[in-house]
């Protein structure tokens, strides 16, 4: 009885107010991303930095991952991790683009310090025996603090190269600073710095490490070099690879990792060096970390954690819970899959985002890394991917890739759009290609665009072609291509263009840095729509309803549901804004991907829940269902009066708004209808005790009730 007295209680304080029009999920991925440092706490949990995802924690050794949760004093997705390290107190460090910062609770909640830090880009981190801690900057030099991190000072005195790229200390105490012209020393705690740079044959050094018995190790893009001698003479002991870090396990093997998935040990403390048999082709070691078992775990970029047990013979990614991809477009087959392209190569997904997976194997071969600039599906299903600055295409659902025809290999493709029939557009820098047989063969227009990169490309529905470009506004051909003018009426010729959407109606809209912009003549003129939530528009649709959606670098996602004329977040759940690519599906599904935070899906929510008497009248009436509260199952019945034009969807929430099964996706014809659910979710678990939304939605129908399930 008391049970049913708080729900009813809970229920009126519920209805009472809104459902938000969308909550945002975090899919399952992509997994992986970049990861700049590794760091061990007290307790033995293990934190990882990454570029842009934030901070991630393991309490399993690494075998899954969890977010850590952002704090306004503490936003690291927008500043990235570029470093980590832990004093003798077990307090931990991160240097960010934003200063450092220290962590007294083992990573659960951080604290900028950044006083007297006249640049707060730091890259790397150094803590000695008696706990002063040192900083080198983008820019500055380097800085020192006595004070646990709360204040600093900067120290450069001989110090004639300012950007700090990594640090050491030496058994004796000497300091060793990696910058990026040279390598320089202090043995005065900071006070006074010499070069010590004499046989480098590369003075930009990405790590420097010292081993217990002093000798050093410094990695710069061309290689390795050691010292025997506290820096005064270096030999180079690695060649032809970029190697950017260190480490040395309690057998007194030596490892270092390089760029291009190098990695290489030493069994005679540095002076030889033989690699692994399983690179990983494009990843870049970034920091690696000798576990108590002996294993090694790795920081990588591109392939995020990674784990050997046979001393970097072999690797294996370790990424159950690292979402931290970098997702730059998104598309859609005509089979239903979905694919997220970025800066870690192409993802796909058969199931919502459930489940992600990566052909690395084929893409690795197209380009020189695995960056991709868009992917987009014709309505055929052929995949097209600017991909490691190739044009990769794939024909049997993204099981393998190819590269387009070689008449344009040497540039740089950025963005596409499908005209009538087999026509095909790629923007490239300065110019566009044009296919006429589904991307077979392409041959190069003169647009008279300058040498800039083209963005965004469309085609509108009468064949008018547009192109924008990221410093010289829109340019447009009426002749399928032929000839260009410059379109910039209304919205200068300096604007960051990222995506074309046409309307129904025959208007043009496009996304800029400074918001959206429409023309209702086919690109003579343009007028700015309402402003925008946050300047940087990286992507806009528009779903069934004619609702509008924009993705906002560092502002999440907003929506419009008057054409453009006003703008509201719907952030909730959206924990990373950085939002920089929107797909709405075949179903309106929303989705949304980030810079460092993978896939996040959206769920519509209903606007509110109605008193079963005030059903709506029309072609469609849900019924209560019955038994309700219920266990094991529950009949949910509906009624069809005419023939339904679109899908009708019946779909269960939980009441954080998380869907949970959907029921029914499909046509119906008029009747009545009804099923029944067992309480099990879309992956067949059983679901626990509480209380249920279910919706029926068909067009602007839309209705939502509640069932409480009892086990």
């Amino acid at each position: 009885m008391q049970f049913f007295l708080l729900l009813s209680c809970f229920w009126l304080s519920f209805y009472s107010s809104l459902f938000s029009q969308v909550l945002w999920q975090q899919t399952n991925g992509p997994l992986g991303g970049d990861v700049n440092a590794l760091v061990t706490t007290d307790t033995g949990t293990l934190i990882a930095g990454t570029r842009f995802g934030g901070l991630f924690r393991s309490t399993d050794s690494g075998q899954s991952w969890t977010h850590i949760e952002e704090s306004p004093s503490a936003p690291f997705l927008f500043n990235g991790v570029w470093d980590m390290t832990k004093n003798s107190q077990g307090h931990l460090f991160a240097a960010t683009a934003r200063g450092v910062y220290r962590s007294t609770d083992n990573g659960d909640t951080w604290i900028a310090f950044d006083a007297g830090l006249t640049d707060r880009f730091i890259q790397a981190l150094a803590i000695d025996s008696i706990d002063v801690i040192f900083a080198g900057s983008f820019s500055q030099g380097l800085f020192r603090s006595e004070d646990n991190g709360e204040t600093w000072t900067a120290f450069n005195n001989g110090l004639t190269e300012m950007r700090v790229l990594s640090l050491a200390i030496n058994s004796r105490g000497n300091i060793f600073a990696g910058t990026s012209n040279g390598i320089f020393t202090s043995s005065d705690n900071g006070d006074n710095w010499r070069e010590v740079s004499n046989g480098l044959e590369n003075k930009f050094v990405f790590a420097i490490f010292a081993t217990p018995e002093d000798s050093l190790l410094a990695g710069n893009s061309l290689g390795a070099s050691r010292s025997s001698d506290n820096g005064a003479n270096w030999t180079t002991v690695i060649m032809f690879s970029s190697i950017r870090s260190f480490a040395r396990n309690t057998s007194n093997v030596l490892f270092a990792g390089g760029g291009g998935g190098s990695f290489f040990r030493s069994l005679d403390n540095g002076l030889t060096w033989q690699t692994g048999s399983d690179p990983l082709v494009f990843a870049s070691f970034q920091d690696i970390y000798v576990m108590p078992s002996g294993d090694l775990l790795a920081a990588t970029a591109n392939f995020g954690i990674v784990h050997s047990s046979d001393n970097g013979e072999a690797w294996a990614q370790q990424n159950t819970g690292l979402a931290a991809v970098d997702v730059v477009d998104m598309t859609q087959t005509p089979g239903g899959t979905i694919f997220a392209g970025g800066d870690d190569g192409i993802f796909r997904t058969n199931d919502g985002g459930e489940n992600w997976s990566r052909n690395i194997e084929d893409t690795i071969t197209i380009g020189q890394s695995l960056r991709v600039r868009f992917i987009a599906s014709s309505a055929t299903g052929r995949l097209f991917a600017g991909l490691g600055g190739k044009l990769a295409i794939s024909d049997d659902n993204g099981d393998s890739w190819s590269v387009a025809d070689s008449s344009f290999t040497a540039f740089f493709p950025n963005s596409i759009a499908f005209g009538s029939g087999n026509d095909v557009y790629v923007g490239v820098s300065g110019q566009i290609f044009k296919s006429l047989d589904s991307g077979d063969t392409w041959t190069g227009l003169i647009t008279g665009i300058p040498s800039t990169n083209v963005n965004a490309m469309g085609v509108s529905g009468a064949g008018t072609v547009f192109a924008g470009t990221r410093s010289n506004g829109v340019f447009r051909s009426t002749d399928a291509g032929s000839t260009w003018v410059e379109v910039n009426n209304g919205i200068g010729a300096n604007f960051d263009m990222t995506a074309f959407l046409f309307q129904s109606n025959g208007d043009v809209l496009v996304s800029s840095f400074d918001g959206v912009f429409r023309s209702s003549d086919s690109g003579d003129t343009w007028e700015l729509t309402g402003m925008v939530p946050t300047a940087g528009v990286k992507d806009l649709g528009r779903d069934s309803a004619g609702n509008l959606y924009i993705a906002m670098r560092g502002g999440g996602v907003a929506v419009s549901e008057d054409d453009g004329a006003s703008w509201s977040n719907i952030n909730d759940g959206l924990f990373h804004k950085d939002a920089t690519a929107l797909l709405i599906d075949s179903d309106d599904n929303l989705y949304t991907g980030t810079r460092g935070g993978g896939v996040f899906r959206g769920i519509r929510q209903p606007v509110s829940v109605e008193a079963d008497e005030e059903i709506l009248a029309g072609d469609f009436v849900l019924q209560q269902n019955y038994p309700n509260p219920f266990n094991p199952s529950t009949t949910l019945s509906f009624e069809v009066a005419a023939p339904s034009p679109q899908k009708v969807r019946l779909v269960i929430f939980d009441m954080l708004g998380r869907l949970v099964r959907v029921l029914v996706n499909e046509k119906l014809a008029p009747g009545s209808h009804s099923l029944d659910w067992n309480g099990r979710d879309q992956s067949g678990k059983s679901v626990s005790s509480g209380v249920y939304l279910y919706q029926l939605t068909a067009g602007n129908y839309e209705q939502t009730k509640k069932l409480i399930l009892m086990r």
